[in-house]
């Protein structure tokens, strides 16, 4: 084996683990969902909610038309 030149320098430095360096910003707890409850989010939530409204509108609207055939419509 060779020797080195100036063996106390070499002893000095340190060689840095960045996995150990950089440990403490990636090693934290997680929170997890609760996977016993069941979830649904709205798939559009600007379009139609439920049927139920569609039809109260529908209803408006043809109740409007039907009843005010002879007058200006006030709906």
């Amino acid at each position: 084996m060779k020797k080195r030149k100036n063996q106390r320098q070499a002893t000095e430095i340190a060689l840095q683990n960045p996995v150990a360096k950089f440990a403490h910003q990636f090693n934290k707890a997680q929170v997890f969902s609760d996977k016993t409850q069941y979830r649904r989010t709205a798939k559009h939530r600007k379009q139609e909610a439920s049927a139920s409204t569609f039809m109260t509108r529908m209803l408006a609207e043809a109740a409007c038309s039907i009843n005010t055939p002879y007058k200006a419509k006030t709906c």
